[in-house]
């Protein structure tokens, strides 16, 4: 019975058609939004990896790494161009169901003044879907009092099929920048805000036939900010995402609190400076997110944990997810000036 509960945990993700995500959203931008491709560092690559529901079932895995930078350097009086990659594979339950997409995102950023800028990106992308029903149990298999693995099934033993299809996006950001990030001014000030509309061709699949899964375009907006308070050693990194996918919506928001332990040096550059961060989040109706980061020179370590308290809190016993993540920008963040638009 268990694997039976299982499987239509696993169908009732099929049919909703609802893409995954990840809880640490300033570590997920591309996957955002296209338009966010170089709107905030110069040079920025990040790995993820989120792993869930291992109480209620087999793991749901899923692994991202991305990467944006600018493309044009000496652009204060029009705007530059920017681009970005990111690499997903998601591997969830029993069935074995996976996807592996790639996506490119392409953007332009128009210059207000020096401190402010509007993007438009647009992303295009390929992904492939795959199942196995070969390790599963079956209704047909229950004799009436318990399950009986000798009744056969009448389904195709180990049937295992693919598919792939396109898969389009465009977005459009705002960003305000201002003041700078050492330690004795912190006056920094970062917002940045947007909105995307994701599957814009509406990809329709199907796995043999047999479940009609049409993925439904999904609506994304976005805050994001970077907030030091000035002369003091303490940065506010809140976020706000709301999400709907056809009948389906989603809002997370909080709050990373940053902590700067040692600040960079402003000339030579030759010290790293370092801060430690923790943050709460929440996800509407279903989770309570606990964030921990550890950011030196130009590395960010992070790590979430989702406490479940949607319906399935009951046989998930409250644990959720696990996630983590790495990234690299460049120039080093510490230092330098908000306004210099990482040139």
């Amino acid at each position: 019975m268990k694997k039976l509960i299982l499987l239509s945990i696993t169908l009732w993700t099929a049919v909703s058609a609802q893409d995954i995500h990840f809880s640490q959203v300033n570590m997920s931008q591309l996957q955002l939004n296209p338009a966010n491709a170089g709107s905030e560092f110069g040079v920025r690559g990040i790995i993820n990896y989120r792993s869930q529901w291992k109480s209620v079932s087999a793991p749901f895995t899923s692994t991202m790494a991305s990467y944006d930078m600018n493309f044009k350097k000496n652009s204060r009086n029009t705007g530059f161009f920017a681009g970005g990659i990111n690499l997903f594979s998601d591997n969830a339950g029993d069935a074995q169901m996976k996807q592996t997409q790639a996506n490119l995102s392409v953007a332009y950023h128009v210059n207000i003044n020096e401190e402010q800028t509007i993007g438009l990106g647009v992303q295009g992308g390929y992904f492939q879907r795959s199942a196995n029903s070969g390790d599963l149990t079956w209704g047909s298999q229950h004799d009436g009092y318990e399950y009986d693995g000798g009744i056969v099934s009448g389904e195709s033993a180990d049937a295992a099929f693919a598919f792939g299809v396109a898969d389009f996006a465009a977005g459009l950001t705002y960003t305000y920048r201002n003041g700078e990030r050492y330690a004795t001014s912190n006056d920094q000030k970062l917002v940045i805000a947007g909105v995307s509309l994701q599957h814009l061709n509406k990809p329709q699949y199907a796995y043999q036939d047999i479940i009609n899964d049409p993925l439904n375009m999904r609506w994304v907006g976005h805050v994001n900010g970077l907030i030091g308070l000035s002369n003091t050693s303490l940065t506010f990194q809140p976020a706000v995402v709301y999400m709907q996918q056809g009948k389906l919506h989603e809002m997370l928001l909080g709050t990373n609190f940053i902590y700067k332990m040692k600040n960079a040096s402003k000339y030579t550059g030759n010290l790293k400076g370092s801060s430690f961060g923790i943050g709460a989040f929440y996800r509407m109706q279903d989770a309570f997110v606990a964030v921990a980061m550890l950011e030196v020179g130009n590395f960010t370590l992070g790590f979430s944990y989702d406490l479940n308290t949607s319906t399935l809190s009951s046989a998930s016993k409250g644990n959720g997810a696990f996630e983590f993540s790495l990234r690299y920008v460049a120039p080093n963040p510490f230092g330098a000036k908000s306004n210099a638009r990482f040139l």
